[in-house]
């Protein structure tokens, strides 16, 4: 509960700052120049910004590579992001596949997804074992099911109405493992969508971009030594 009020929160907030940005700048100027500066401020997100954080982190290969899932929604577009990590494919599976709400959390702020309790920060065996079915919670009593999956490879959750999300490891070439992430969906262009991008779009990049570094340290640290077990 926490966590959807939470975020409901943060949004509701955005919108009103966003809002009351317009409300001040009619009031002082007129509503003109409002509307010309909220049409300015959204083209300089989509045209400048936007194409940025889609593909934060990725390869020009890895934004077109095909990845699992893909099939499912052919003409689907979205955000790819990844990150290299100095530890094995099979040493950063383990932090992959027990992620989500109510397992190891999402390794991001946990104070606005993770009802404040922090993520894992080590292997738990008993989320280990993740199985096509399984929902991969992001909210309480909401998250997409596990589509495929394939160990120390991918998993891909989702499905072509709501859209899907897939990890992927690849090996790197000093035998460290590119972690890739990709959103894919189909939305219709409508004022929801457009809510989205402009508003959870940025925030859902914040936490993505938490996620991946977060995975980062923690298999690189695993992987230097330190104790990942729980007893």
């Amino acid at each position: 509960m926490r966590t959807k009020l939470t975020i409901m929160g943060l949004v509701l907030a955005a919108a009103l700052v966003a809002v009351g940005v317009v409300t001040a700048v009619a009031l002082v100027v007129d509503l003109r120049a409002a509307l010309a500066l909220v049409a300015v401020a959204v083209l300089g997100y989509l045209l400048v910004i936007e194409p940025r954080i889609r593909r934060w982190g990725a390869t020009d290969v890895e934004v077109d590579r095909a990845m699992p899932g893909d099939e499912m929604i052919p003409d689907g577009r979205g955000p790819t992001r990844a990150i290299t990590i100095h530890a094995a494919p099979h040493e950063v599976w383990p932090w992959l596949v027990q992620i989500g709400y109510g397992r190891a959390g999402w390794y991001s702020y946990d104070w606005i997804d993770n009802d404040g309790r922090p993520s894992a920060d080590r292997i738990v065996p008993e989320f280990q074992d993740l199985k096509v079915g399984d929902p991969i919670l992001m909210l309480p009593g909401y998250g997409p099911a596990v589509r495929a999956i394939e160990p120390d490879r991918w998993i891909v959750s989702g499905d072509p109405e709501f859209g899907t999300y897939c990890w992927a490891l690849y090996p790197a070439r000093d035998g460290g493992t590119r972690l890739v992430c990709r959103f894919r969906q189909n939305w219709p262009i409508t004022p929801g969508t457009l809510f989205w991008t402009l508003i959870v779009g940025p925030g859902s990049f914040i936490m993505e971009r938490k996620m991946l570094k977060t995975i980062k340290a923690r298999a690189e640290r695993a992987t230097a030594g330190h104790r990942t077990v729980v007893p």
